[in-house]
């Protein structure tokens, strides 16, 4: 019974939002996760390593949360009260407040190689996870899923087996 605990297979449904695929033209939207019946919603999302010349404030890449709007009937970006992560001056370096922007990718040294994670708290039923472009960055390997959590009806996987 004390595994039951550290069970998280049961508790959590997962997205993949953006498959593994190299970032080379235009912006990436992922797809759209219902996270109606949950009460969390984390987008985690993977960065290879750089190809490619070194980016900077002009040419970089943004992770961005978007939510959707049913009422205005659009996708719209996520400010920074309904995010939750842990990126310095709120939206990341070179960004704007209102942008959506969780993380800003314009170092391979420093932002490379890494995971990045953000939460919603906003009040739409819909999130989509967008990488853009800014200039002309190098290319990356990205992808991203959903997690989903604090599930209205457990368990959410079932095990196969046992």
């Amino acid at each position: 019974m004390a595994n039951t605990l550290r069970d998280g297979y049961s508790n959590f449904k997962f997205f993949a939002c953006i498959v593994p695929q190299d970032t080379t033209v235009g912006a990436i939207s992922g797809a759209a996760v219902d996270i109606k019946g949950f009460d969390t919603a984390t987008i985690v999302v993977n960065v290879g390593t750089q190809a490619g010349a070194a980016d900077s404030a002009t040419s970089r890449h943004q992770l961005k949360l978007e939510h959707y709007n049913s009422t205005a009937g659009a996708w719209s970006e996520c400010y920074p009260s309904q995010m939750i992560h842990s990126t310095v001056g709120m939206a990341g370096a070179y960004s704007a407040l209102a942008s959506g922007a969780f993380a800003s990718i314009y170092s391979a040294t420093s932002y490379g190689s890494t995971t990045y994670a953000v939460g919603y708290k906003g009040p739409h039923r819909t999130i989509r996870v967008v990488i853009s472009q800014v200039g002309a960055p190098s290319l990356y390997s990205m992808g991203a899923i959903a997690v989903l959590g604090l599930p209205n009806d457990w368990p959410v996987m079932e095990p196969v087996g046992d």
